[in-house]
């Protein structure tokens, strides 16, 4: 985003760089383990593009200060959305909606090795990723937004129809993920690598085809605006 000249730039995270982010992440050296991430990719900005204004949250997003992060970071162009848990990222999701904020959400690259498997498709059309499909139920159950019609086949059967489009663009990995070994921990907690293991030509395919979604938007001057819906926060 900002070798393609954004100008504005807004980095939102509280993890620090590990050792074990090397195989997949650009800021992730030998020089910067231990250091905050988001400090680390402005260092990087900066050398890119010195006129670049950089703003940096010291947080982890959640359902409880997204509200607060997007009230403190002020008008908002467009998300790129990159978070591993499914409960931050449909917060995120559902903030974005409210507001009317462009977004891009990235899904899972886990447990894939093909980096020419990636699209780009509205939320709802999304197979496959099991973290997207988490975020659909969550947007569905806590944020009201749109379910898929049931109607009857031409065997008499109920099919649900898929709902509207949500205006969401999810970049996603039409690989099937490869299964968990067996005794592999499958705890939710956060740290800093997973079971099923991360390339750096699958995440980085990710981060350009979403990059290049939030650029197209921007240099076409046609901004694609998440459709509203009603519904109370209960996570």
């Amino acid at each position: 985003l900002c070798r393609s000249g954004i100008g504005s730039l807004m980095l939102c995270d509280l993890d620090d760089v590990c050792i074990s982010n090397t195989n997949r992440q650009l800021h992730a050296l030998s020089s910067s383990v231990g250091k905050m991430k988001i400090d680390v990719m402005k260092e990087r900005l900066l050398q890119i593009n010195p006129e670049c204004n950089v703003t940096l949250v010291h947080d982890f997003v959640s359902s409880d200060n997204v509200e607060s992060i997007l009230n403190r970071l002020g008008p908002v162009t467009a998300c790129l959305d990159a978070i591993d848990g499914s409960q931050a990222k449909s917060s995120l999701i559902a903030a974005c909606a409210r507001r009317k904020i462009p977004i891009v959400t990235c899904g899972g690259s886990a447990g894939r090795t093909d980096p020419t498997k990636f699209v780009c498709e509205d939320l709802t059309r999304v197979k496959g990723d099991p973290l997207l499909s988490s975020c659909r139920r969550n947007l569905r159950k806590f944020y009201g937004f749109e379910e898929g019609l049931s109607a009857r086949d031409e065997n008499g059967r109920f099919r649900k129809k898929n709902p509207r489009k949500w205006n969401i663009l999810a970049v996603y990995s039409k690989e099937p993920q490869k299964s968990l070994p067996n005794g592999s921990d499958s705890s939710s907690l956060r740290r800093c690598d997973g079971a099923l293991g991360t390339a750096c030509f699958v995440t980085g395919t990710s981060g350009f085809v979403a990059a290049g979604q939030i650029v197209k938007m921007i240099a076409e001057d046609r901004m694609l605006l998440p459709r509203r819906f009603g519904g109370k926060r209960t996570l």
